[in-house]
């Protein structure tokens, strides 16, 4: 995929001036932004408000933002990013935050989306990092069992699923052993379909579709995202219902979709920024898992699917998309 690699600085040029670097009190600070998705992305334009909000307005805050929309190319945006020696570096994806961590061991790291900090070697406790990096995760030990569960329910009974993931992400080989392991557990066969490129889509549900599975869990990654609409129409063409991770995606024909509402995820990373710039230290600010997780469905998805979706699911669903 094409890269679009860039910085944006809010109301300044792309090189911070030294003077205003050397001020102690009152000083014009500077933040990084390791992405994966565009500028006007609705979770980026949420954290910015969050940070106007708290009194940092375009004439005290720098912001520097690198969008890489190639994975492969995420290592030397984040080396980029940490050239500029910003007071702190905002991460979006487990992948980012790896590439950040690998460049720096002292600026502190803010991550909005993260899998299992410690499963990942991040940290040694959630309660007081022992890193440079803390943040919010979407990790919860009972996501992977709970999206087959709910599949099952919904179906009215699965033998057989699938999970599409992506292995250069390292949350995703933790999530695949965590589905993996909930799929014995429940009694269902689980099919494992890896992608490494938006190429891998299309053969992977074929695959799917000739195995006779039930159902398809998606799991989250900057590329399962960002071509949420080629698996979303895919699935839908062969019949298979899918389970995503983000509400947007049943909004765009999924199923189903379980998981972290990545809107306040944002808006409490903005607030860990905040604190951050005004003198805390990583350590002072433990990992936070998520606290709601979100349930919608698609009704007129089910009904093309000719599923009947059951009570139990929809008076649980926070959301339900006629």
């Amino acid at each position: 995929m094409r890269r679009r690699d860039f910085i944006r600085l809010l109301g300044a040029t792309a090189i911070w001036p030294i003077a205003a670097r050397a001020q102690t009190t009152d000083r014009v600070r500077a933040i990084g932004v390791l992405a994966t998705f565009a500028e006007t992305d609705p979770n980026l334009v949420a954290f910015k408000d969050r940070l106007h909000e708290l009194g940092w307005t375009e004439a005290r805050l720098r912001i520097a933002i690198r969008v890489v929309e190639d994975g492969q190319l995420v290592r030397a945006s984040a080396a980029e990013l940490v050239e500029l020696a910003p007071d702190a570096i905002l991460s979006t994806t487990s992948t980012t935050a790896r590439a950040l961590l690998d460049a720096t061991s002292t600026i502190p790291i803010i991550s909005a989306v993260l899998g299992d900090p410690i499963g990942l070697g991040f940290t040694r406790s959630m309660s007081r990092p022992t890193g440079n990096i803390t943040g919010f995760t979407t990790f919860n030990d009972t996501v992977a069992s709970k999206r087959l569960e709910m599949l099952r329910e919904m179906l009215g009974s699965m033998n057989k699923a699938a999970l599409l993931w992506v292995p250069i992400n390292p949350q995703q080989v933790l999530l695949a052993q965590q589905t993996q392991e909930a799929a014995r557990r429940l009694g269902i066969e689980l099919l494992s379909l890896p992608l490494n490129t938006a190429d891998d889509i299309a053969p992977a549900l074929d695959k799917a579709g000739g195995a006779q599975i039930k159902a398809i869990v998606v799991a989250a990654d900057p590329l399962t995202v960002a071509n949420a609409r080629a698996i979303i129409d895919g699935c839908t063409v062969r019949g298979l219902p899918s389970m995503h991770t983000f509400v947007f995606e049943t909004r765009s024909g999924a199923l189903m979709s379980y998981g972290a509402d990545l809107l306040e995820n944002y808006r409490g990373a903005a607030g860990y920024i905040d604190q951050i710039l005004r003198g805390t230290k990583v350590a002072d600010l433990p990992f936070q898992e998520p606290t709601r997780l979100t349930l919608s469905i698609n009704l007129g998805t089910a009904r093309s699917l000719r599923i009947a979706v059951p009570n139990s699911l929809l008076t649980r669903a926070d959301e339900v998309i006629e």
